[in-house]
């Protein structure tokens, strides 16, 4: 266990939070993940916690308001948190600081699996796992030196980021809204993958990895859910990852020598990011949920 840079702050978030006058869900969900992180190893840059948080924050105030005007009563009908859901989602990333410099958007999808372990649906643990496509570049090259090149195949190069993390989820229920926020701690791969054919995911069948690096990874996130029927519920969401200092590379920074060697032109920053989230949830058809209060 080590210490945490965002133990000082504390204090001052928690009244930052009150004065925005968030509902009582929704700062709940913020506050118990910030708890949960302070038991990590989790270091932010710049050092002022609020420009992570502060996203989540406006994420929040613009949503929460327009869904729970819609919500109805508590006994309308609501049947709590599933036990056992599974969930994808699109995913948008947006690289912050030094990262920022050298990469701009990055697009991907995301899987999760939630399992609640409490009766009221208020704590749950959530594995989560996703990529993220931050380049990727193509060229037609014979797929043998025979002469005349008889057979020509496109070859896909594809700069990603492979995140698979762990940790509680916190939610509260108000009507058919839910709200939750989460911490995870994982791992994280920065991989330059090169493929015949191909697109935003590898081909991981006919390809193979040119550059990588991987470590320790933690994410920081919040989100809502409404259900549009019995068993899927809309989930919207953002998160924070923190991947740390890593070596990565970028378009154009591969390229072929005639004597069939790689050359390598690799790049070396913090690689942090915020990734915004729209998605669907569902019960697992055997998962059961809990009984109205």
């Amino acid at each position: 266990m080590v210490s945490i840079l965002l133990r000082p702050a504390g204090p001052a978030l928690r009244n930052q939070l009150l004065e925005t006058n968030l509902p009582k869900a929704t700062y709940a969900c913020l506050i118990a993940t910030y708890a949960v992180l302070s038991q990590y190893s989790v270091s932010i840059r710049p050092s002022d916690p609020n420009s992570v948080i502060r996203p989540l924050i406006s994420a929040l105030l613009v949503a929460t308001p327009l869904v729970a005007q819609q919500a109805p009563p508590a006994d309308s009908g609501n049947t709590g948190a599933p036990r056992w859901s599974f969930g994808l989602a699109a995913e948008l990333g947006r690289p912050t600081g030094d990262f920022k410099q050298n990469v701009s958007n990055a697009g991907g999808a995301q899987a999760h699996l939630r399992v609640r372990l409490d009766h009221d649906g208020i704590v749950s643990l959530r594995v989560q796992a996703g990529w993220l496509n931050y380049g990727n570049e193509s060229k037609r090259t014979c797929l043998a030196t025979t002469p005349g090149c008889r057979v020509e195949v496109s070859v896909n190069t594809v700069n990603g980021i492979l995140f698979v993390g762990v940790g509680p989820e916190l939610a509260y229920q108000v009507g058919k809204l839910r709200a939750y926020g989460h911490g995870l701690v994982g791992a994280s791969r920065f991989a330059t993958v090169s493929t015949i054919g191909g697109g935003i995911l590898p081909d991981l069948v006919a390809g193979d990895e040119n550059f990588g690096d991987g470590g320790f990874a933690w994410s920081t996130g919040a989100g809502l859910q409404l259900p549009i029927s019995r068993r899927i519920v809309l989930d919207l969401g953002v998160a924070y990852q923190g991947h740390g200092e890593r070596e990565y590379l970028t378009k154009g920074g591969i390229a072929d020598n005639v004597d069939g060697s790689l050359v390598f032109a690799p790049k070396r920053s913090t690689a942090n990011l915020f990734a915004f989230r729209f998605g669907v949830s569902s019960s697992l058809p055997w998962s059961k949920s809990r009984p109205k209060s």
